[in-house]
């Protein structure tokens, strides 16, 4: 991956997303290269370029220290087009600035993560008690992850890391998501989680985001056309859409009343659009 430094003016960004009112993206790019990343959509960002060039905004802690002195967020969210804590982070320690101005600011955050690098940053993140963390652990098998996220950290890790957060005390949550229907087996993850995990969240996967036309080449290569064609025809129509939708709901609720300790929380895409600011992530299911 070509890595190319850049210098940023500004690092804050307003957001819709409900989670917080503003958003720190240090990179552009990721190389995790997860197959089904909707932020190969985003309108500011080359398809082609996403994994394959790293854009490292490497003076991201200074413009955040300007920003800081004239605007005040009450929330920041960390990742929502990239990965916060990916390999290059080992280099450029971006997040640790990052994360360390924002304490001294008592300025909370969420952060949106599938890393097990997080670990290193917990001492840090621990700080502020209203930090939170939305770790993703969307596939339980070895062969599924290897078919849509062949460089991400493996299962064995992400559960390493939960059982770290879980220990020091920080605001969790397991986001479960994109859920992909035939690959991913609400079963197979649920039963993997530690048992102190008190927040989970399912996303139905949505095909207008995220190289739907690859994730189908590819199980269709790997697995068999049967199951491709099966994935497909959830997404020709929106009846058989909403139909699925409704059938993992209830399968989600089953598994709540095993879960009677934890809250869920269950997100729908509308059929026709991916994104709406009205999608509310904090809805109990």
């Amino acid at each position: 991956m070509q890595i190319n430094l850049i210098n940023t003016q500004k690092v804050l960004s307003p957001t819709q997303i409900s989670l917080a009112d503003y958003v720190i993206n240090p990179y552009r790019g990721c190389e995790f290269g997860c197959l089904y990343c909707y932020s190969q959509e985003n309108k500011n960002i080359k398809s082609s370029d996403f994994f394959q060039n790293l854009g490292v905004k490497i003076n991201a802690a200074e413009a955040l220290g300007r920003e800081l002195s004239y605007k005040k967020p009450k929330r920041v969210l960390l990742g929502s087009t990239t990965e916060c804590f990916q390999y290059a982070e080992l280099r450029f320690r971006l997040m640790d600035k990052i994360l360390k101005l924002l304490n001294n600011y008592s300025i909370p955050c969420t952060i949106l993560t599938k890393s097990h690098l997080i670990k290193d940053y917990l001492p840090i993140i621990a700080q502020n008690k209203e930090n939170k963390i939305y770790f993703t652990f969307n596939c339980a098998s070895g062969d599924t992850l290897g078919l849509l996220e062949k460089k991400s950290p493996d299962i064995k890790q992400r559960l390493e890391t939960l059982e770290a957060i879980l220990e020091k005390n920080i605001s969790l949550r397991v986001h479960i998501g994109p859920f992909i229907p035939h690959l991913s087996s609400l079963e197979e993850i649920l039963e993997k989680l530690p048992k102190g995990v008190k927040e989970i969240d399912v996303e139905l996967y949505h095909h207008k985001m995220g190289n739907f036309t690859g994730i189908l080449k590819a199980v269709e290569k790997n697995i068999g056309k049967e199951l491709a064609e099966g994935i497909a025809s959830i997404y020709e129509m929106e009846e058989n859409y909403l139909k699925f939708a409704e059938g993992l709901k209830q399968e989600v609720m089953k598994w709540k009343e095993k879960f009677s300790n934890a809250k869920f929380f269950y997100i729908v895409p509308d059929f026709n659009k991916f994104y709406s600011p009205q999608i509310n992530y904090d809805k109990v299911l």
